[in-house]
């Protein structure tokens, strides 16, 4: 698709309007549509789902569009991510450049991913972990952020796991979870992958010392392998492993 001047100088008024908060919308056919952001960060967009009905309504939408402001036209980690679980063309603007981005086939790597909640958490690595290194695919299932706080939300992981092909086991080996109540919560609310060695597959990693090793994703930073020691022991509630896994 082409960008016009008449679409790239309406993105750019838009993005200097709501300025400093990201601007976003989309393109439908040759126009571009400004949406409301409802995200609760400025440096974060999500569009108001009503927009997007009402947009729907207009015709096919082309591409999604947002800015960063006091920043490049270059996708982040997570920009790369969504675009191509769209598949549809992103448009970025810093209020001065407009660029258009296809969709290219990025994953996210296992190992030092950056933390975006419901796009790239903790139970997203887990399933990306299954997916690639065993060719197991694991449903998904929708979470608020910081839904482990509230005794009303539900034990996603314990309500879950056996739906999903997982039993409880008393050992441990490559590739089990290791469900653990960290931090302030409610319930079990984070799940390491026992990965031993810490060498993968699907992705070059570096070498490293010890056998003991789990691959995760904290709250807020990049996931990252760490030795399964005594403090990661005091926290861990179910050691589960997939049926299929089981000899």
């Amino acid at each position: 698709m082409m960008l016009t001047k008449s679409i790239k100088k309406a993105i750019i008024a838009h993005a200097i309007a709501d300025y400093p908060r990201e601007a976003c919308g989309v393109i439908v056919g040759k126009e571009y549509i400004p949406c409301t952001n409802i995200a609760a960060d400025n440096a974060q967009f999500e569009i108001c789902p009503i927009d997007l009905v009402g947009v729907s309504k207009e015709g096919a939408i082309r591409a999604y569009v947002h800015s960063h402001p006091d920043g490049s036209c270059q996708p982040s980690m997570p920009d790369r991510v969504q675009m191509n679980l769209h598949d549809k063309p992103w448009v970025i603007t810093n209020g001065i450049d407009v660029e258009l981005h296809k969709p290219d086939g990025y994953q996210a790597p296992l190992l030092g991913r950056e933390y975006h909640h419901g796009l790239m958490d903790c139970y997203t690595l887990v399933k990306d972990y299954y997916q690639r290194e065993l060719g197991i695919t694991l449903g998904e299932y929708q979470r608020d952020d910081i839904w482990w706080e509230s005794a009303d939300s539900k034990p996603l992981y314990l309500d879950n796991f056996r739906a999903e092909g997982f039993v409880e086991v008393d050992t441990i080996q490559k590739h089990d979870l290791i469900l653990c109540r960290l931090g302030r919560t409610e319930h079990v609310n984070h799940a390491l992958v026992f990965i031993g060695d810490g060498k993968l597959k699907s992705e070059r990693t570096d070498d490293v010392i010890g056998d003991c090793l789990v691959l995760h994703h904290p709250y807020n930073r990049e996931s990252l392998r760490e030795i399964y020691g005594e403090q990661w022991q005091r926290r861990a509630a179910v050691i589960i492993r997939h049926k299929s896994l089981i000899k």
